[in-house]
């Protein structure tokens, strides 16, 4: 009785670990399948925080891939450096019933050293799964051995992204008895479970049946759609520095400290910079040494451990001629300091507008710039990139908050950012169409602010590329490009003009007595509307075009039939088209102007609406007939 008992015992045992893992697709609720390629079976991590310097954190991650369109996400990466090492790794594939196929070993990861950085200490663990066929599920358990120090906790964001759904995500918090710790909840009320011990607390956050959220055009980021607690120690230890991170004020302390000590200059260089600016206004002499430091050092990013948050030495700049964003903007400051101008280095996300102001963490910035307040202006200098025009805010920064350090304290900013109507591109089209629908075109494009950061890049393409480029904007077939020519005006409104020729074999279709003619099709809307609408729609960047065009046609033709003018206006924007006739020719000005911003998902059917009207007029035809 007693070994039947026992049999029983570990059937029943074997039995709920087996339910327990049922990683069959069948098993998966179907609200949880819609609008989903991926799902997160089960994403666990548990960090076991040590001590100020070390710490271990054990992740199982579970997911399976619907489709083809989820295949990205079975890939496993994991980032090392002088504070990271994979420690321990294991993987196993299963079918869509949950049977296990094979088990992937530690010896099937690739290690790379490979960095888009010129010294970084980043070291990468990568696998790719191949597989053949779909659903499938697969699942990682590995080990990160933490040390040297730690800044930040790893972050509980438990959905990956658009089109992806979650049945469980578990994150565990281990830290000494007593020991404080700083959080910020992002788009989730999640709040932890505590226990606590004689020696440990330990917390626990947890999400259950998070169904896909799926992709929509002009969809917010993803920081303000899925759910996220960001976690850190308040007091901490990194790479031989210590600091407080509870409050900016104490965050501005520690930056402080990183910066003294680095931007002395080697005495040819302070007579340098003294014969440059002697005589010079204020300005001239920020504008001079702008120029200098584009033509004397190249951006390079250092990433060695601390690297990745102090500028190296104003000295190494000079002597290496190379630097990052922090060195190069440390080092101009320095130079500025010389000729008796004052200017503040400051830290500023490209991907993230607003910083969050009650929470103190360093991974919301991953830029540095320079702040030059003058008597009657201030200027944002980009000091990694000499091509951008002086003094112009790029639009990677324009309107995003940021962190000036000023004598051991954080000043909150906001860039400054131009009107929409200012992101402006003209062009002026000049059509010369035979009664064959063959036509000789002649474009002059102008892109101004935001526009013209979108089109300056041709400049540095061979011929080939440039007019691979300018085709993929003529929306006609057997377009040939000829006699292309660009020039770049660095003014503080920046503009870059691009003319040239185009032959068209086709560019009205014939039938019988009349030629079909289309209205616009050198500036096509690319909108695809939504079938239905779940998102608030998040407008990035806003923008003004302008377009002229000259249609000349043979005096053997009359016009039959052709567009109406329209004016239409929105909370989203403005579109007008007008449309005139004059002998031997007609005359199109085509504008549209698409507001930035974030609008409530009710006004959708507007926005629609908007964007639809746009794109009708554009297939219409104007209709020429032979006498």
């Amino acid at each position: 009785m007693k070994k039947k008992f026992l049999i029983v015992i570990t059937f029943l045992f074997v039995a709920v670990n087996i339910s327990a893992q049922n990683y069959s697709v069948e098993s998966i609720p179907e609200e949880l399948k819609k609008n989903s390629n991926a799902v997160i079976r089960y994403n666990s991590t548990e960090f076991i925080y040590s001590d100020i310097k070390s710490a271990t954190q054990k992740n199982i991650y579970v997911i399976t891939i619907l489709n083809k369109q989820g295949d990205d996400l079975s890939e496993f990466v994991c980032y090392g450096d002088k504070f990271r090492n994979l420690k321990s790794f294991s993987g196993e594939i299963y079918d869509k019933d949950g049977k296990s196929i094979r088990k992937i070993k530690r010896s099937e990861i690739k290690e790379t050293e490979y960095s888009e950085h010129l010294a970084s200490d980043h070291k990468y663990y990568f696998l790719s799964p191949q597989t053949s066929y779909y659903p499938y599920t697969i699942k990682y358990e590995y080990e990160i051995s933490w040390k040297n120090g730690i800044l930040l906790f790893p972050t509980f964001s438990p959905i990956s992204g658009y089109n992806v759904s979650l049945e469980k995500a578990v994150y565990s918090l281990s830290l000494p008895k007593g020991c404080e710790y700083l959080s910020k909840n992002v788009n989730t009320d999640i709040t932890p479970v505590s226990r606590v011990s004689t020696t440990t607390d330990t917390h626990e956050w947890s999400l259950n049946n998070f169904a896909a959220i799926k992709s929509e055009s002009f969809s917010p980021s993803w920081r303000e759609i899925f759910p996220i607690v960001f976690l850190m120690p308040s007091n901490f230890y990194y790479d031989n520095t210590t600091g407080n991170q509870n409050g900016w004020e104490n965050y501005g302390k520690w930056q402080w400290s990183l910066l003294q000590g680095r931007d002395v200059l080697p005495y040819a260089l302070k007579q340098e910079i003294l014969n440059l600016t002697n005589g010079l206004t204020p300005r001239e002499k920020v504008k001079v040494l702008y120029e200098y430091l584009g033509k004397h050092t190249r951006y390079v990013s250092i990433q060695l451990g601390i690297g990745g948050l102090q500028p190296m030495t104003a000295e190494d700049v000079y002597k290496t001629k190379f630097g990052d964003c922090k060195a190069l903007s440390n080092f101009l400051c320095a130079m500025l300091r010389e000729c008796g101008i004052d200017s503040y280095y400051t830290i500023i996300s490209t991907v993230n507008k607003r910083i969050f102001t009650d929470y103190a963490a360093t991974t919301q910035m991953n830029h540095v710039i320079l702040q030059v307040p003058l008597d009657d202006e201030t200027l944002w200098l980009e000091c990694t990139n000499p091509e951008f025009p002086f003094g112009y805010v790029h639009e990677d920064i324009a309107g995003h908050d940021a962190l000036v350090c000023k004598n051991g304290t954080i000043q909150f900013v906001t860039l400054p950012q131009n009107p929409d109507s200012l992101n402006l591109m003209t062009q002026n089209v000049v059509v010369d169409i035979d009664e064959a629908g063959s036509a000789n075109v002649h474009i002059a494009k102008r892109y101004e602010l935001q526009q013209y950061e979108r089109i300056v890049g041709i400049k540095y393409l061979d011929e080939k590329d440039k007019i691979n480029r300018l085709q993929k904007m003529i929306h006609l077939p057997l377009a040939t490009i000829k006699n292309l020519k660009t020039n770049e005006y660095k003014n503080s409104v920046p503009v870059m003009n691009v003319d040239f020729d185009v032959e068209v074999y086709k560019y009205g279709n014939i039938s019988g007595s009349r030629l079909f003619i289309p209205v616009n099709p050198f500036n096509k809307n690319a909108y695809k509307p939504d079938k239905e609408r779940n998102l608030d729609i998040s407008i990035k960047q806003g923008y003004r075009d302008i377009d002229t065009i000259t249609l000349n046609f043979p005096s053997h033709f009359i016009i039959e039939a052709m567009p109406s003018p329209v004016n239409i206006k929105s909370s989203f924007g403005e579109y007008s088209f007008d449309i005139k006739q004059e002998e031997g020719k007609i005359i199109i000005v085509q504008t549209f102007l698409l507001r930035s911003g974030n609008y409530n998902k009710e006004e959708y059917q507007e926005f629609s609406t908007f964007m639809n009207s746009l794109e009708k007029l554009e297939n219409s035809k104007i209709i020429l007939k032979k006498q």
